[in-house]
């Protein structure tokens, strides 16, 4: 059994980021997704819209009023800023300041946030409700008084780049989108004067979708996309971005957009790759590999292949890892040699069920090695159901919700009623299942199965079970019924993030 769908035809087979603020562009490593780096105090993003000309040492006015900032005296550095425009209304430095003391007692001040609703209902992440669900939006009335205040500067001083980037941040972070497009077609000729610049600009398009916005974040990066028309690397980082949106379709096309240019980085063909290999396409993963290989006279390839065949049960996979770990180095290919070590006696030993579970359980493996390990199980276990419940999972939490019901059916001929469940996984398959066909809108198949799960011995899983029915009768007009369960869900004595959701209904 292979999980593996095509274009348009359901062809579903997931740049993880962090608070996405000004100077967080992406890093594109070798090994991991681009990620963006996170700012040391979210409170404090002056250094937003400065960028590095405003950065000098030698700007006593932006280093004086960033003190100010960076201890909340925005009364104290408004002040000061008034005292240095007193004198020279012109002072561009002083100007832009102020429109940071905006800015920054803004963002201080909470008026205004995206709460994110998806990270809040998912069953894979059970964390308390705390700020980091919170990400700050510029309310409107004060991004236009920064707006005229940074356009004023550059009206004095047409060459000041770092303050028209300021106002891509400014618009990014106002969910202005309309405005944010307009200035980076105005800076095209600026935007395209490298190619870094191409990743370094997509960080506003991250700002709007962290706040919510995805489809505006995607039109922004396809503006940018446009610029840069030869560029792998952007496709593919937008690839990323519909991977982890859930939307599988649309980031497989990408992905054979970014491999059809004639440049693809090293980056790229691993991540590439990565993402062919985590939906289930593992022959365009496979190829993917082999090219970066050959590019780049790199054996990774020779792995992946003794992978896959290990997955669909090829007994020569254990002359090719042997292949693989004579030709590889310990400092180059680490991961991969441990992987492969613990591979190898299984070409001498039986492979049993407590082996697949150790493995497929195995953190440390990469996701994209360990979705084989996974297809490995539901090859060879087929009477069992650890390895459906743990590959459905898998699926289920990358967005692959099509894939995630498939496996977890209870009605699939193909287990015929020998998957017998009990307990703890019972529950967990009665959940991801519940949730798959909940995400993917089947939301009456979905309220059974968490309504057999009311009386779950996980207090997580009963109250997730309870707060999906109740917002489903509630979008059903049944107010009463949904009021109930949010009640009970928001009174239990054992607290999770799903009572926190349901109070907020109940105070609707």
């Amino acid at each position: 059994m292979q999980i593996k769908l095509s274009y348009f035809n359901n062809r579903i087979h997931t740049l993880l980021t962090g608070p996405g603020f000004g100077f967080g562009f992406p890093y594109r490593g070798r090994k991991g997704r681009a990620h963006l780096a996170k700012t040391a105090n979210a409170t404090f993003i002056t250094l937003l819209t400065l960028f590095a000309h405003a950065l000098s040492a030698q700007q006593p006015i932006i280093s004086t009023a960033t003190d100010y900032i960076a201890h909340n005296q925005f009364a104290g550095a408004d002040q000061y800023l008034d005292s240095i425009l007193k004198i020279n209304p012109k002072t561009v430095d002083a100007i832009m300041m102020k429109g940071n003391v905006l800015l920054n007692e803004a963002w201080g001040s909470g008026a205004k946030s995206h709460f994110n609703t998806e990270k809040a209902e998912s069953i894979f992440d059970s964390s308390a409700i705390d700020e980091s669900y919170f990400i700050p939006i510029i309310p409107i009335d004060t991004s236009v008084k920064i707006d005229k205040l940074w356009k004023q500067c550059i009206e004095l001083d047409p060459t000041r780049t770092d303050i028209k980037k300021g106002l891509c941040n400014l618009y990014s972070l106002s969910l202005r989108t309309v405005e944010l497009e307009r200035q980076l077609i105005q800076m095209q000729s600026i935007i395209t004067e490298n190619e870094e610049n191409a990743f370094l600009y997509a960080e506003y398009a991250r700002n709007l979708k962290i706040r919510g916005h995805f489809d505006d974040a995607m039109h922004v990066y396809d503006l940018i996309a446009h610029m840069f028309p030869n560029l792998a690397g952007l496709r593919c980082d937008m690839a990323n971005e519909y991977f982890y949106a859930g939307e599988l379709n649309k980031c497989l096309q990408y992905l054979d957009s970014t491999l059809s240019e004639k440049d693809v980085d090293q980056t790229s063909f691993i991540n590439a790759a990565a993402l062919y290999s985590e939906l289930g396409d593992y022959d365009q993963a496979y190829n993917t590999f082999k090219r970066y290989s050959e590019k780049d006279t790199l054996i990774e390839a020779d792995f992946y292949k003794g992978l896959w065949m290990f997955a669909r049960m090829d007994t020569g996979y254990y002359t090719q890892l042997r292949k693989f770990i004579d030709g590889a180095t310990e400092q180059s290919y680490y991961d991969e040699l441990q992987l492969a070590q613990k591979l190898l006696p299984y070409g001498r030993v039986p492979f049993t069920l407590d082996d697949y579970r150790q493995l497929a359980t195995n953190s440390k493996i990469s996701r994209y090695y360990r979705v084989l390990i996974l297809q490995r199980g539901v090859t060879q276990f087929k009477t069992e159901c650890e390895p459906f419940l743990l590959f459905g999972s898998f699926y289920c939490a990358i967005k692959n919700y099509p894939a995630a019901i498939q496996l977890l059916d209870l009605d699939l001929p193909t287990r015929e009623g020998r998957c017998k469940l009990e307990g703890g996984q019972r529950e967990q398959w009665y959940l991801n299942y519940a949730f798959a066909l909940y995400k993917q809108g089947k939301k009456e198949l979905a309220s059974p199965y968490f309504e057999s799960l009311f009386k779950a011995n996980d207090g997580f899983i009963q109250q997730a079970a309870k707060y999906f029915v109740a917002k489903t009768n509630w979008e059903n007009g049944k107010k009463e019924e949904a009021k109930k369960l949010f009640d009970e869900v928001a009174s239990d004595r054992f607290q999770t993030k799903y009572s926190w959701l349901s109070k907020g209904y109940l105070n609707h």
